[in-house]
């Protein structure tokens, strides 16, 4: 979406094909509303009355005007009890991603969104930015690989979108600046979904470390991308490991964004960057091998959230690591029961060449703590399918050696719609890796698999660094369309991280 501005008012303050009005099923209706009603003579209200609209979250009913008035659409914000967990924030969010997909669908050229005037004030400026990031995310649709005719056809989104918000003229600036905010990070957001949407021939490792030099380039970040003969000398043995098997050159990336005094330690953020994983020697079934480019996931937000902290300008200094590789079966590929080292000097057996991504990470989190000292780190990884087994495609799992750091990140999750769910590393958990030929084997079975897999990594941080370990196996993509995502990746952990960065003190 080219542009998105805030007007304070009502529908004196629309010009747009659509006007998009967030309303509980309540026929008593509040301004703009009931002045919207009069421009149809009580469709609105009666449609209300007689259940045709209930205000039910997504339910959305467009009305037709005539002359130069804008096109009415109510859009259900749902009332906040049948599931408790979604702030008035997140429930704008969700609102505002539907209002814009609908316009796309009604091929309108403008939208402008106008919230329920108490469902405004409860949610506060936080409202007005998370409407934006609604806007934003909801507009967003993978078409950098049709060609003009297929392009052509399908329905453009609105080039204008405007957040229509009830109060005194004297809060627009905040609310403009609230709004800002939220549009800067679902762009990021989007951009994260554009790399994990492409296809696997063309984001390679090297294609990942080009497109984190251009946003380096573009926000201001410094960056370096390693190839294999340093990553030798670093000692990168795991994640060399993982690359034997594919042609394609591994890649680590180190983004880093300089926000605070000279001598601050870094907050650092890691992603598995997995381009494609066909399970290696260990090999995936064929049925949904295809999905396999979204392996990547972690990595995307990584840039994502790197580019967002930097166009805030956020007072931290942020280092963002991808390990990025193919995990690929060949004559040269890693085999189960070979044993590695990486970075820490910990011997690894490898019983699961398909547990590659804790592999890697497992290089990238020992050289952080070794080289950078950070403040904390928090690493995204589409890490197990025992994940989504566990929670399915509702909340990301949360692992952690730091309770006050857990709890702050799990609080980031709440505030934007990425919600958590912590799952326990008990002493117990750590036994299923024991090996009986090196220090730890990198996979247990099926048995608490997610779990086992974040004790594997948890062993590469030891004690003395805060760590979160998030596994978004579930949340990276979605296979049906949900308010402000479409089928696909979804650029889950962005705002999340974004969020933790902003409230970290």
């Amino acid at each position: 979406m080219r542009e998105v501005e805030v007007r304070v008012g009502g529908l004196d303050a629309v010009d747009a094909d659509v006007a998009a009005l967030v309303l509980p099923g309540d026929p008593d209706l509040p301004e703009p509303a009931a002045r919207a009603d009069g421009w149809l003579n009580g469709a609105l209200s009666r449609r209300i009355r007689e259940e045709g609209f209930k205000g039910e979250a997504g339910e959305t009913c467009l009305f037709p005007t005539a002359g130069d008035r804008p096109h009415v659409l109510a859009v259900g914000p749902g009332d906040g009890e049948s599931d408790d967990r979604l702030s008035p924030a997140e429930r704008l969010r969700r609102a505002a991603g539907v209002a814009v997909r609908t316009a796309r669908e009604e091929r309108a050229a403008s939208l402008a969104f106008l919230p329920d005037p108490d469902l405004a004030r409860e949610a506060g400026d936080h409202g007005a930015r998370a409407s934006a990031e609604g806007l934003v995310l909801g507009d967003w649709a993978l078409e950098s690989f049709l060609g003009e005719e297929a392009r052509s056809e399908r329905p453009s989104p609105p080039s204008r979108a405007a957040l229509v918000w009830p109060g005194e003229p004297e809060a627009a600036d905040r609310l403009t600046s609230a709004a800002a905010r939220g549009r800067a990070v679902a762009e990021a957001q989007n951009a994260a979904r554009e790399l994990v949407a492409g296809p696997p021939n063309v984001v390679t490792p090297r294609h990942l470390a080009r497109t984190a030099g251009e946003v380096a380039e573009e926000h201001d970040l410094s960056v370096e991308a390693w190839g294999p003969d340093r990553l030798r000398e670093e000692g990168f043995g795991a994640l060399l490991a993982v690359a034997r098997g594919s042609r394609q050159e591994p890649r680590f990336i180190v983004l880093e964004h300089d926000g605070g005094r000279p001598d601050d330690r870094p907050y650092v953020v890691a992603g598995k960057g997995v381009t494609f994983d066909s399970g290696g020697i260990s090999l995936k079934p064929p049925k949904g091998m295809e999905d396999m480019k979204f392996d990547m996931g972690g990595a995307a937000a990584v840039i994502g959230a790197l580019q967002a902290v930097a166009d805030l300008d956020l007072p931290r200094r942020v280092v963002g690591l991808i390990p990025a590789a193919e995990n690929l079966p060949s004559g040269t590929a890693l085999k189960p029961s070979d044993v590695v080292r990486g970075v820490s000097g910990t011997s690894i057996e490898v019983v699961n060449t398909d547990a590659e991504g804790r592999l890697l990470l497992s290089d990238t989190l020992s050289w952080a703590r070794r080289e950078l000292d950070p403040v904390a780190a928090v690493d995204l990884a589409t890490l197990t399918g025992g994940c989504v087994v566990a929670l399915g495609h509702e909340a990301t799992g949360l692992m952690a050696n730091d309770d006050a750091l857990a709890e702050r990140v799990r609080e980031a999750g709440e505030r934007t719609g990425e919600f958590t769910w912590r799952l326990p590393l008990w002493p117990p958990y750590r036994e299923a890796l024991d090996s009986d030929i090196a220090d730890i084997k990198n996979s247990a079975g099926s048995e608490a698999s997610a779990i086992t897999a974040g004790w594997f990594l948890r062993e590469f941080v030891g004690d003395d660094l805060p760590w979160v370990h998030l596994d978004i196996a579930g949340t990276a993509w979605t296979e049906e369309t949900r308010p402000y995502h479409r089928e696909g990746p979804t650029g889950v952990g962005v705002r999340l991280v974004v969020e933790w960065l902003r409230s970290e003190e």
